[in-house]
């Protein structure tokens, strides 16, 4: 018997260290998983470049603008799917010649010739070209070490 209750004990303990997975709601009539929201998600805007060649992308949901040194005054823009998933923000679309996909990981970077470090990784491939830099969220005030 003494056994039992602390079986029980223990089956009780575990149960209320178990995160729940998702949320159901029933404003349609039909159980919907809704998703619950990590701490750790990307912002919805995000500031990427990089350098050698200078380059740089602002995602706004999923849509973007490239710009380089010489399109400064018109940059390029994409629509893309914007997803989350692995620990990372993907944006990407387009076909072909005009296939892109930008890639936002987490992690502290430097972009090489500057002291500042950034919160992401960044990656950037448009058709053949792939540029690699950092990412921060444009509201956020970069801080020198």
């Amino acid at each position: 018997m003494k056994q039992m209750y602390l079986g029980l004990a223990l089956v009780i303990a575990l149960a209320g260290c178990k995160p729940p997975a998702t949320e159901t709601t029933t404003s349609s009539g039909v159980d919907e998983p809704t998703t619950v929201v990590p701490a750790e998600d990307f912002p919805a805007t995000l500031q990427a470049s990089g350098t050698e060649p200078f380059w740089g992308v602002r995602a706004e949901g999923g849509k973007l603008s490239y710009t380089t040194p010489e399109t400064m005054d018109t940059p390029r823009t994409f629509e893309g799917a914007r997803d989350e998933k692995d620990g990372a923000l993907t944006v990407q679309g387009g076909e072909g010649d005009a296939a892109f996909k930008l890639t936002i990981k987490r992690g502290e970077c430097s972009d090489g010739m500057s002291d500042l470090q950034h919160p992401f990784s960044a990656e950037f491939v448009l058709g053949k070209d792939t540029f690699k830099g950092c990412a921060r969220d444009p509201a956020v005030p970069v801080e020198a070490p």
